[in-house]
């Protein structure tokens, strides 16, 4: 088994790259992560309902991928994505499922592998298995501190699941089905990783909010490795009512990006894309109500498919 995630392009473990088709993917360069809520004032059963009902539309709209975060808190909605994955896979049909982030830091790395074969049962070719170096925090930490590794023993622990994924051992059979592979961070050293080791890479745009940062990250993933495949998460709230819009811009938790009109939160995404040369943007939209919601992930989409406005460059950042 690899000893840790830099050793896996050598170690002869399929690389990303070759684990998929071919072909270009016809759908708008746009993805979606769902179950991140951070609002107070809604049981955690209400935001998985409306969680639930967002990834069944953002299916059938044509979204590329839906990716599911882990956090472990009172009121989150997603503590283990995998078997969040599993669910969804079973419930959609043309979607990419994924993790983002499996937290290897505070898992064991063979009973993620085995909860990461199972969602691969539901989700076949469509599963993105995401892996984040981040931690927990709060009163979580001091619980799972005995899980905790540091950075070698958690770039060890990803190399050690997907070894698992790709060839079992003697308790845990392999993915039957071809899988994507990507790292998630908001900094050089994730990308750089993910580049040698054959990896996706998505920059969380919602952590660290300088462009600057994340096109210098992305170019630094590219030299690492040219075919790889890369991505950008932006938090962002879309209403035609601008009050409405600014009140879910203040909820707790994240960075929110862009704030407006679903058309405003379209031509940022495209203009994102032509700054970085993303390959694809990932949105986590944050309206409080869920029909606000689900009417500004069918509104961005249909914004975003229609093409940009304006033409963006690099040269206008």
């Amino acid at each position: 088994m690899s000893s840790g995630i830099a050793n896996l392009a050598a170690s002869g473990a399929p690389t990303t790259a070759a684990t998929e088709a071919a072909t270009e993917d016809p759908r708008p360069p746009l993805g979606l992560l769902e179950y991140l809520d951070p609002a107070e004032g809604k049981t955690v059963r209400e935001k998985r309902e409306s969680a639930f009902a967002a990834a069944l539309l953002a299916d059938r709209l044509g979204y590329r991928r839906l990716w599911l975060p882990e956090h472990h808190a009172r009121g989150t909605p997603s503590t283990n994505p995998a078997q969040l994955a599993a669910v969804l896979g079973s419930h959609t049909g043309q979607i990419r499922i994924g993790t983002a982030v499996t937290l290897v830091r505070v898992r064991d790395p063979y009973q993620a592998a085995e909860d990461l074969v199972t969602a691969g049962s539901f989700c076949g070719e469509r599963l993105d298995v995401g892996f984040g170096r981040g931690d927990v925090v709060g009163p979580c930490a001091e619980a799972l501190d005995h899980l905790r590794k540091d950075d070698v023993g958690t770039d060890a622990a990803i190399g050690a699941v997907v070894s698992l994924l790709d060839y079992g051992c003697e308790w845990i059979d392999p993915l039957e089905t071809p899988y994507q592979r990507w790292m998630h961070g908001s900094a050089t050293r994730s990308a750089e990783l993910a580049g040698r080791a054959g990896f996706y890479y998505c920059h969380a745009l919602f952590f660290n909010p300088d462009l600057d940062a994340c096109t210098r990250t992305l170019d630094a993933y590219r030299a690492a490795f040219p075919a790889g495949r890369t991505a950008v998460a932006i938090a962002v709230v879309a209403n035609d009512d601008p009050r409405r819009a600014k009140e879910d811009s203040l909820r707790f938790g994240l960075r929110i990006n862009c704030v407006g009109s679903a058309e405003q939160c379209a031509d940022a995404i495209h203009r994102l894309r032509a700054m970085t040369g993303a390959d694809e943007v990932i949105i986590t939209e944050q309206s409080s109500d869920p029909e606000d919601h689900r009417g500004a992930l069918t509104d961005i989409f249909a914004a975003v498919a229609d093409g940009p406005r304006v033409k963006w460059g690099r040269a206008d950042r």
